[in-house]
């Protein structure tokens, strides 16, 4: 994906403190999930559905993706 300018920044921790996923609230209110394993994908946090093809996004962040866009 190309660099995009974004709104917002949240880092997801696990319980040990370590930085499990990245979402970036992106100009069009799409929501960039970056994945501990380098893996990106984009998602739309009001449809509750990912953009990228053969990415899977767990439930839990979609939650926290919509949590993001202002309402």
């Amino acid at each position: 994906m190309e660099p995009q300018p974004w709104m917002e920044q949240v880092q997801l921790l696990d319980c040990s403190g370590q930085v499990t996923h990245t979402l970036v609230l992106l100009l069009d209110g799409t929501v960039e999930v970056r994945f501990r394993s380098g893996i990106r994908g984009r998602i739309d946090p009001r449809r509750r559905c990912c953009l990228t093809a053969g990415v899977v996004i767990p439930p839990g962040l979609y939650d926290a993706a919509a949590t993001m866009v202002p309402s």
